[in-house]
């Protein structure tokens, strides 16, 4: 007699029949969303060649990608665990646009501990290329939103921050690179206590130190904004880009949207680390983590020019489940 248990590695998941049919329908609800914000739909293949896995000089991408010999060819070839890479490399064939937009979805494997609960995320995203200013990243804030409103969630928190300033800080304590993965975490962590003696063991200047600290402790509505606006004078730094473009896109976002709220924090670093500038993510009550997040990118350079982007993606899964867990329909 065959044995009808159906045995799977941890953190993998199968979608049986019924689920089934209803990913599906809710794939082509998604996809319906990206149609109208006019993104043009494309489907990298799950295994790819290393340099269109990696090709955003990120530390967390190469930690997370799983690499294996091609029989075939006898190189190295990866399965992703970001589809973002491919996209950027699917642009680049489109270059002279002065403005291109992409939407995708589709399987990835995440090989490490990450913001993602699972190994095999299906995820799905939209990247915009060309220019990367306040009015594409309400945009593409927009499309975030939209897709978070599939699943019938009628409120929501939507947090935007700056990272810009906080890695530039980061980057110059001269860490290496475990001392700056333990660093970023503690900061996601809001753990003062820890940061303060860790930073002062390795000999970071104490005025790093107290920014670091202060920073860390703003983070609210948009109230908070003058608040750090304060503390970047007192440190002497150039607010003048930074917050202007975080408050005109909350503002703007707010106006939009009754049902959104938003929270400034200007070091959250959930992000994968090629997202190092303006940053936003989506948060829905009681729900363990970000379920979207997004921002900002080089996607590459060409012709010794930056092509800037950007984007947002999340787990379908996870709005699946949030779906099924609400008793709703797809």
């Amino acid at each position: 007699m065959k044995d009808r248990n159906l045995i799977i590695p941890g953190g993998i998941e199968y979608f049986m029949p019924g689920d089934a049919d209803a990913f599906d329908k809710l794939r082509a609800k998604v996809k319906k969303v990206f149609s109208k914000y006019r993104y043009t739909h494309v489907i990298p293949p799950i295994v790819d060649n290393l340099p269109n896995l990696l090709s955003l000089n990120s530390n967390d991408l190469d930690n997370q990608t799983v690499s294996f010999i091609d029989k075939e060819s006898g190189k190295k070839i990866g399965l992703r665990s970001d589809i973002t890479p491919q996209i950027a490399k699917i642009d680049y064939q489109f270059s002279d646009k002065a403005i291109s937009r992409f939407s995708y979805m589709g399987d990835i494997f995440r090989s490490t501990n990450s913001s993602f609960d699972r190994k095999n995320p299906y995820q799905v995203g939209g990247e915009i290329f060309g220019w990367s200013n306040k009015k594409h990243d309400i945009e593409v804030i927009n499309l975030m939103i939209e897709t978070i409103m599939v699943s019938g969630q009628k409120s929501f928190l939507v947090e935007i921050g700056d990272l810009s300033v906080i890695y530039k800080y980061i980057s110059h304590m001269s860490l290496s690179h475990l001392d700056k993965s333990k660093l970023i975490a503690m900061i996601n962590l809001k753990n003062i206590d820890e940061i303060q003696p860790f930073l002062k063991y390795l000999r970071v200047p104490k005025s790093k130190i107290e920014f670091i600290s202060e920073l860390i402790r703003i983070n609210g509505d948009l109230k908070c904004i003058k608040e750090i606006k304060l503390l970047l004078g007192k440190f002497k730094i150039d607010d003048k880009n930074t917050l202007s473009d975080v408050t005109y896109i909350a503002n703007r976002i707010l106006s939009k949207y009754r049902s959104v709220s938003i929270n400034i924090d200007m070091s959250n670093l959930y992000n994968l680390d090629y997202q190092n500038s303006l940053s936003f993510s989506g948060y829905v009550p009681n729900f363990r983590k970000a379920l979207a997040t997004g921002g900002r990118y080089v996607a590459y350079n060409k012709n010794n020019h930056k092509r800037l982007a950007s984007g947002f993606s999340l787990d379908l899964k996870d709005l699946f489940f949030l779906i099924k867990e609400g008793n709703r329909r797809v």
